[in-house]
């Protein structure tokens, strides 16, 4: 299934949101994690360690008022021993409350010290009060045996807490580091995939533009082959459909023009050869002696029968050119000779113009294969529109020149010029460059396509360029 182009952007688009759905996610994820991490050591570890202070602090009140109950005999002391006590008790059920299972155990085994501790002293509070003998020796060993242990369990669950705070402030940043590793990777792949994704998809939008722009533009130029084969995406396919219906219409339409054009000409060509023969004989007394004024009248007539039979022909081969069916008689020949007989035709014009007609042409030019008399036809144009529009006291120049396995034929004018915007147009049949001014012609706009064709069928190139103020240059190159 072809896919149109608003449902792969629609596609397009997914793809990225899923993937930045599938970052933020990720992202997500990590920022609970680390939350956990940090609630973990603000709501347990540091809670154990601040209660495990207090722990100590109170013990150790506890055992400094102990010693001085057991010296001084003194109630205070007993009833600040006490307080401090409760405290012990108190914080130790908070702790307990707040501690994991590991916590737990050394808590209980603090309050196992701790309870053997108190009954110790119990005991010994009992003994003092009744004013009796006792081993106080033994006393204070057991007691200090028991304190020491609770002291000793509490200073293991501050380090275990400390250690297990710092354990997690280090998993907590090789967490950040993995996380920010992570996201670095998921980003650049993201990336590389929307990178890719938007290539692909605005391939396969321009890839098919890029072809209907060639398309137009061999359109332009008057081809009109239905050759163009777009599959996708469906919008483009069918309006690559439209441009090759278009073409068919256009080709139709070309090969009407020429069939007419071919079919006219030939028809017109008939009573145009008639009408100057007819003309020729008047002028020669076939039908009696003709007065000056007939003579003059005969003459015009004369000459625009030779025009009309000029454009006809000029017609007819355009239109076997165009439809392939002119014959060439190719043979190995030098230019050199060609170019001669050309500016030898045209020197009568040259010299009653008076105009300055100089060729150029390079010792040893390699021979080529054409057909003498349609280049001579491309020469006799080239230099007659030089001459035609260069003014009098004027210069044309006919150069020609080897170009590596190349022969390149050059002529040169002082004329107005062609203008900037005819020089692509101006090889197009009825085209003729706007050259404005006193020195301008009229034409047929057929030499200049002839031409064309006749160098293009001989495998090569023709062009035209403009030189401010200085004339013009038409240059041909043929394959040697």
């Amino acid at each position: 299934m072809r896919l149109s182009l608003f449902s792969r952007l629609v596609l397009g688009y997914l793809v990225v949101f899923a993937l930045v759905m599938a970052v933020s996610i990720y992202a997500v994820g990590e920022l609970r994690r680390f939350e956990d991490i940090t609630r973990s050591i603000l709501d347990r570890d540091n809670r154990v360690l601040d209660y495990e202070k207090k722990l100590a602090d109170s013990f150790l009140s506890q055992i400094r008022y102990e010693r001085k109950f057991t010296i001084a005999k003194d109630q205070a002391l007993y009833r600040e021993f006490l307080k401090f006590k409760g405290d012990f008790e108190h914080n130790l059920e908070e702790t307990r409350a707040v501690a994991d299972s590991k916590s737990a155990a050394m808590l209980d085994q603090v309050k196992e010290d701790y309870q053997r501790y108190q009954d110790l002293f119990a005991k010994e509070t009992v003994q003092i009060r009744a004013h009796l003998e006792y081993p106080q020796d033994w006393y204070n060993k057991e007691k200090s045996k028991f304190s020491d242990a609770v002291l000793a369990s509490l200073d293991r669950l501050q380090t275990e807490r400390q250690q297990e705070t710092f354990d997690k402030v280090k998993n907590l940043a090789d967490a950040g580091a993995q996380a920010h590793r992570v996201a670095v990777m998921i980003t650049l792949v993201a990336l590389v995939i929307i990178l890719v994704l938007s290539f692909v998809i605005t391939r396969s939008v321009t890839r098919p533009i890029g072809i209907l722009k060639k398309k137009t533009r061999e359109i332009a130029s008057g081809r009109f082959v239905a050759d163009l084969r777009v599959t996708s995406p469906p919008e483009i396919r069918e309006l690559a459909s439209s441009f090759n219906l278009m073409c068919q219409k256009l080709n139709e339409l070309d090969k009407m023009k020429a069939d007419f054009f071919a079919s006219m000409s030939h028809e017109l060509r008939t009573p145009l050869t008639s009408i100057k023969e007819g003309t020729g004989l008047l002028l020669d007394g076939v039908g009696g002696a003709a007065t000056d004024k007939q003579r003059k009248l005969l003459t015009i007539v004369a000459e625009e029968s030779n025009r009309l039979i000029a454009l006809v022909n000029s017609l007819l081969d355009l239109s076997k050119m165009e439809a392939g069916m002119m014959n060439y008689s190719f043979e190995e020949s030098s230019l050199g000779p060609l170019i001669n007989k050309a500016v030898m035709e045209i020197t009568p014009l040259v010299e009653a113009k008076g105009i300055r007609l100089e060729t150029e042409i390079a010792q040893e030019l390699p021979s080529v294969k054409l057909d003498r008399e349609r280049v001579l036809q491309v020469l006799r144009n080239l230099i007659g529109n030089a001459v035609k529009f260069t003014p009098k006291a004027g210069r044309v120049k006919v150069a020609a020149r080897a170009i590596h396995d190349k022969v390149e034929v050059s002529v040169r004018d002082t004329g107005p010029g062609v203008p900037e915007e005819s020089l692509k147009t101006i090889f197009d049949k009825f085209h003729q460059g706007s050259r404005d001014g006193a020195f301008s012609a009229n034409g047929t706009g057929l030499g200049l396509a002839i031409a064309k064709h006749i160098i293009i069928s001989h495998g090569g190139n023709i062009w035209a360029e403009n030189h401010p103020e200085q004339g013009s240059t038409f240059t041909f190159i043929l394959p040697s």
